[in-house]
């Protein structure tokens, strides 16, 4: 099945694109997924800090922010968007 991921900020120039569909098994976890995709250690070393998400990430699964749901078990489906961006504050 494939999954839509989408870059924004950094991670656009990191990545090297701005969406890019991604061929996952039937039935993996966003986990699976960004595996797949930190296929580098920069890349690695960006998302993910030990076995989590650094704190400064944000990752959506059609609009919604994965912590909402099951976090990085969220089960992924054919069709799905996910978005990938750093936290962004204002003030």
């Amino acid at each position: 099945m494939t999954v839509k991921v989408k870059f924004f900020a950094y991670f656009r120039d990191l990545f090297g694109v701005r969406e890019k569909d991604v061929d996952v098994g039937d039935g993996q976890p966003v986990r699976r997924l960004l595996d797949m995709i930190a296929d580098t250690p920069e890349r690695r070393g960006e998302l993910f800090a030990g076995a989590d998400l650094k704190p400064h990430l944000v990752v959506m699964l059609n609009g919604k922010p994965i912590q909402s749901m099951d976090g990085l078990g969220t089960i992924l489906s054919a069709g799905d968007v996910l978005a990938v961006f750093p936290f962004l504050g204002g003030g």
